[in-house]
């Protein structure tokens, strides 16, 4: 039996993403000797779609492909995931390809689009970590999930980059077997694990100071002084200021301020929360004390950073 797929893609998409899943299904069909999979590309009105490298994709127009033989439908997006989500046809076709059978699967950030078409409703998901804080703005009643891939029934999420090789090859399991999906690992080189997220990028190897940003990113609204900090990790100051010098290069402080800031970063350019009520949801008591914050960090107001970045769904700083 073949497996009829088709990606539907927006412009700022994610090429890796999309390479992992077709090159995954190409040496599936390979080492197979047959095709067991096929797929249209296509995007809401066809014609080339640029991924976030101006890597162009010639897609064909949605209109062309039928909900209703659809094994498998991806919804692709990265950097504007609510131009996918609101683009025409979409929902409706996420909907209807749901509701005859198919799974359907969000990529990267496509979980918006899925959310959007009402897929997702009181299920848990999974998208990329700089898109998190607009996603639970914007959908309070989906959980987040902290796995890379998450499945609730015939809706599957994924975190994209590496993460979806993970989703390809279950699927490839689910669908031909462990020994091909196997296989197909093993001809990618591919090691599975979970990929790193934010705070373990940031932590350096002190379980304190792991411990310190979660408990920091806890308490993005309601900031904790440094000194109770300490006292609540069981630490003095003078040692929690040392290991974040180490580990991260920089002060707890500092540290934390840069957290706040990155969440309001986000919700600046992911959600359409006004700027008085972005600098209360990260703990900053007057307007003129955030912009000042604000700029010293990003070198511009609030303001100015929603305007230009009206398209960009993911952050710039990673603290």
């Amino acid at each position: 039996m073949t497996i009829r797929c088709c990606f539907i893609l927006h412009d700022g998409f994610s090429l890796i993403t999309l390479a992992a899943i077709t090159d995954a299904f190409f040496v599936a069909n390979w080492q197979a000797g047959k095709s067991l999979y096929t797929w249209d590309t296509v995007s809401a009105h066809g014609g080339p779609i640029l991924a976030f490298g101006n890597h162009a994709i010639s897609t064909d127009p949605l209109e062309t492909v039928s909900a209703r033989k659809m094994d498998i439908v991806f919804a692709v997006s990265s950097f504007d995931p609510h131009g996918l989500a609101n683009a025409p046809g979409v929902a409706g076709f996420l909907r209807a390809a749901h509701r005859f059978g198919a799974r359907v699967v969000g990529l990267e950030t496509g979980g918006v689009a899925m959310a959007r078409a009402g897929l997702l409703t009181g299920r848990e998901a999974a998208i990329h970590w700089a898109n998190r804080d607009g996603f639970e703005e914007d959908f309070p009643d989906i959980r987040l999930s902290d796995a890379p891939v998450n499945r609730a029934g015939r809706c599957l999420t994924c975190a994209g980059g590496a993460s979806a090789i993970d989703l390809a090859l279950q699927l490839i399991e689910e669908d031909a077997g462990t020994d091909l999906a196997r296989t197909v690992r093993i001809h990618l080189l591919y090691q599975q694990g979970r990929p790193e997220t934010a705070n373990s990028l940031t932590s350096g190897d002190s379980p304190l100071v792991t411990k310190a940003i979660a408990l920091m990113t806890r308490h993005i609204n309601d900031p904790i002084a440094l000194p109770d900090l300490a006292e609540q990790l069981g630490s003095s100051q003078r040692t929690l200021e040392r290991h974040f010098q180490k580990g991260t290069g920089h002060s707890p402080q500092a540290h934390y301020l840069a957290l706040r800031l990155t969440r309001a970063q986000n919700l600046l350019q992911q959600t359409t929360l006004g700027i008085g009520e972005i600098a209360a949801e990260t703990g900053f008591d007057s307007l003129p004390t955030f912009s000042r914050a604000y700029r010293n960090q990003f070198g511009l107001s609030p303001s100015q950073d929603r305007k230009q970045t009206t398209t960009a769904s993911v952050p710039r700083l990673y603290v």
